[in-house]
C-alpha cells in the first residue's frame, strides 16, 4: 500500500496526500519541496547518508540539527537505514521507514 499520493488540483497546482493519517508527517515533508533543484538537493543528502559518504550530523550542519516538516508540524532526521519523521504537535504520529523508500519517494516526486 502507498503512504502517500501524488495529486494535481486545479489542473496546475502539485499536492503530496496521505493516504493515511499516520503518513501525515511523510506527505508535509515531501510536500514541502516543491522545486526540483530542491527536491535533488534532498535526494542527494539523503543519499550520501545512505550511501556513508556522510553523517546525518555532516550532511544537516548547515540547517542545524533536523530538518523542520512542513507547517512546524515537526522535524525530520536519518541515519544510514532509517527516516524518522519526529512530531512537533500532538495530532500527528510520529513514524519510521526505511530511508530508501524514502529516496524513491522524492524521485517519484520530482518526476510527478
Amino acid at each position: 500500500m502507498s503512504k502517500v499520493e501524488f495529486k494535481v488540483i486545479d489542473n496546475d497546482y502539485q499536492i503530496v496526500k496521505s493516504t493515511d493519517e499516520k503518513y501525515i508527517l511523510l506527505s508535509l515533508f515531501i510536500g514541502k519541496f516543491r522545486e526540483s533543484d530542491n527536491i535533488q538537493e534532498i535526494i542527494d543528502m539523503l543519499e550520501d547518508v545512505k550511501n556513508e559518504n556522510k553523517t546525518w550530523k555532516e550532511v544537516i550542519e548547515p540547517y542545524g540539527m533536523f530538518l523542520p516538516i512542513g507547517y512546524d508540524s515537526g522535524h525530520f532526521k536519518c541515519d544510514k537505514e532509517i527516516a524518522y519523521f519526529i512530531s512537533d504537535q500532538q495530532e500527528y504520529q510520529n513514524m519510521e521507514m526505511p530511508l530508501q523508500e524514502l529516496i524513491d519517494l522524492m524521485k517519484d516526486w520530482k518526476t510527478f
